[in-house]
Formats: structure tokens, C-alpha cells, sequence
């Protein structure tokens, strides 16, 4: 005999998140990926709009004599890169981090599948949705001098690695938090560890890359 279940809605994680991720199991794990999806598209959709208001430069060997490049064609392509890169890496971030934080919590004695925490950090997820709604918004009104002015700001004062760390990224990991708690039935102490774990290796991935790219360059 079936259990009567109704299926969570995946914004209830943004008022109730307690309540809701503990409703998420596996079988839910096509609606966590269709909310990393619809993500995914913003997040690309918004990237495509901004590379589309930058300047580029057309590499030296495309501009030899007798080349026919099309500087708007090759901008538009630069940008449809761009675009799925982002909308890649959205999807590659959500698996990674659920892949990490399942690792750790299982190496500290927890118990769950990874099915099922993959279909609750893609309800954990949920704060992006706001998040890439606001900058798909800003992509659309944001003036090339404004846009360029911003990039030059960042870059200025604010390491590469802390630029995604905002106020959505730390919502996201308090809702990971109780994300990894339910799924391993594990403490919040344990959960926590787990989860900012995770984070660190993901953090460190880039640095140890870099670095070694720098290395091997000397």
C-alpha cells in the first residue's frame, strides 16, 4: 500500500526550511534538479547579457590580412562560451557539493543516501533563484559604463576567490546545513562540519589549481 504524500514545493525552503527539507527524499530529487535547472538558465541567460555589453578584442591571429571576422559575430559567440560555462558550472557546483558534503558526513558517522541530499541542496538551492532572477533584472538595464565601472570596483579591493561569497551563498549554507542534518539524521554540529568542509575543498580546488598553473609556468 502506497503512502499518501503530498510533494514538497521547494519555495517553502525560503520561509519554512526546517519543515520542508524534511519532507525531501529521494523521490524528489527530479524537482531539485529542475529548480538547479531553472538556475542554470538564469544564471547563463543573465552572463549572455553581460558579455554582450563588454568590450573585446579580437585575437591577432584572426585579424591577419585577408580575414573576414565578423567583430559582432565573434562577440556573440564569445558570449554563448560564456553563457554555458555558467550555466555548466551551476549544475557541476550543486553535484560537487552534494558529492563533498555526502563524503564527509558519511566519514563522520552519518547515515543517508546521496540521492536524497542531492534532491535537498537542490531545495537548499532555492535562495539563487531569487538571486539570478535580480541579476537577470540587472543584466537587462545595467548601462556597458555602469557594468564596467562595477568590474573595475571588484576587482580592485575584493580577492577573486571571496567575490561569490554574499548573502545569498551564506543562506544556501545554513539551508545545506539542515539539508545534510535530515538526510544523515546526523547533529547540526556534525552537519555543519560536513558542510563548511565541503565548502573549503570547493574554495581551495581553485587556489591549488592556480597555483599549480603558476608552477608549472615558472
Amino acid at each position: 500500500m502506497s503512502e499518501d504524500r503530498s510533494t514538497p514545493n521547494p519555495l517553502r525552503c525560503l520561509i519554512k526550511p526546517l519543515d520542508t527539507l524534511s519532507k525531501v527524499d529521494e523521490r524528489d530529487l527530479w524537482i531539485g534538479l529542475v529548480v538547479v535547472l531553472v538556475i542554470a538558465f538564469l544564471a547563463s541567460t543573465a552572463r549572455y547579457n553581460y558579455a554582450m555589453k563588454l568590450p573585446i578584442e579580437i585575437p591577432e591571429f584572426l585579424q591577419r590580412p585577408g580575414s573576414r571576422v565578423n567583430p559582432e559575430a565573434f562577440k556573440r559567440n564569445i558570449a554563448y562560451f560564456q553563457a554555458f560555462g555558467e550555466g555548466a558550472a551551476t549544475i557541476l557546483n550543486w553535484l560537487l557539493t552534494s558529492i563533498l558534503i555526502h563524503l564527509y558526513t558519511r566519514a563522520l558517522g552519518g547515515r543517508g543516501s546521496l540521492k536524497g541530499l542531492m534532491a535537498k541542496a537542490g531545495f537548499a538551492s532555492t535562495p539563487l533563484l531569487i538571486q539570478q532572477l535580480l541579476r537577470l533584472i540587472d543584466s537587462y538595464t545595467i548601462t556597458r559604463e555602469n557594468l564596467l565601472e562595477l568590474i573595475a570596483s571588484l576587482q580592485s579591493w575584493t580577492p577573486r576567490t571571496f567575490t561569490h561569497i554574499n548573502l545569498f551563498q551564506l543562506w544556501i549554507l545554513i539551508l545545506l546545513i539542515i539539508a545534510a542534518s535530515t538526510n544523515y539524521e546526523a547533529s547540526k554540529r556534525r552537519a555543519a562540519a560536513s558542510t563548511l568542509l565541503a565548502y573549503l575543498t570547493l574554495l581551495l580546488i581553485p587556489l591549488l589549481l592556480s597555483h599549480r598553473a603558476m608552477m608549472t609556468g615558472l
